[in-house]
């Protein structure tokens, strides 16, 4: 009897780990599977800024919407990992600026999972999110302008905020031979929208505001 109840111990002992280890590989690939598919994510928005910069259009708009999270299948469930993108300036080659997409797991905004860039003989300029959304700057250059300030660092993205930052524009502006690209972040929620945010920002620039629009 002692012998019996020993091997169904020993049974229970041996699936349990088969399970454990089982789960750990589970685990291991979904992890490889989501940080794959974030570093997709990223060079996609990277090379769709390139290919948008690079363009011979004296003015040039595009307007990205992000996912809820990265997921390990195919959809847009917001059951995935959930997300920030930083999109930030750095130092390229021969005196231009880098632009940057980053991504990182949103509970660890610091560790950034995947990136992508590319050097671009342009100045560069990002909007604050909360400042464009909280002060309207109409077309006639009003005192909420001052408000508004332009950076030359970075933007910030975050999908799952409590007003999600879920969408970008990306615009590039010559003038007098001079190459800007602009940074937007904006929603698809009322109050926020991404052609009202860029009104904002290009009422900040100048009165009467950018030369174009995303189509």
């Amino acid at each position: 009897m002692l012998g019996f109840t020993l091997s169904k111990i020993n049974l229970l002992i041996f699936v349990v780990a088969v399970f454990s280890i089982v789960l750990f590989f589970i685990y291991g690939f979904s992890g490889i599977l989501v940080e794959n598919i974030a570093k997709d994510y990223i060079r996609i928005h990277a090379n769709d800024a390139f290919t948008l910069v690079g363009s011979p259009a004296l003015c040039a708009a595009q307007i990205h919407y992000l996912k809820d999270s990265i997921e390990s299948s195919s959809g847009n469930t917001g059951r995935g990992m959930y997300y920030i993108i930083n999109i930030k300036k750095g130092i390229g080659k021969n005196g231009m600026n880098k632009l940057i997409f980053a991504l990182a797991p949103r509970k660890t905004p610091n560790e950034y999972l995947a990136a992508a860039s590319f050097d671009v003989n342009a100045d560069i300029y990002f909007f604050d999110f909360q400042e464009l959304k909280e002060n309207p700057c109409d077309t006639d250059h009003s005192s909420n302008c001052r408000n508004i300030k332009i950076y030359d660092s970075n933007s910030l993205l975050d999908p799952q905020a409590a007003f999600p930052v879920n969408a970008y524009v990306i615009l590039k502006e010559v003038n007098n031979g001079k190459t800007s690209v602009y940074i937007v972040p904006c929603s698809n929620r009322r109050g926020a929208e991404c052609e009202e945010l860029l009104g904002y920002a290009g009422n900040k620039i100048r009165e009467g505001g950018f030369n174009c629009s995303f189509n």
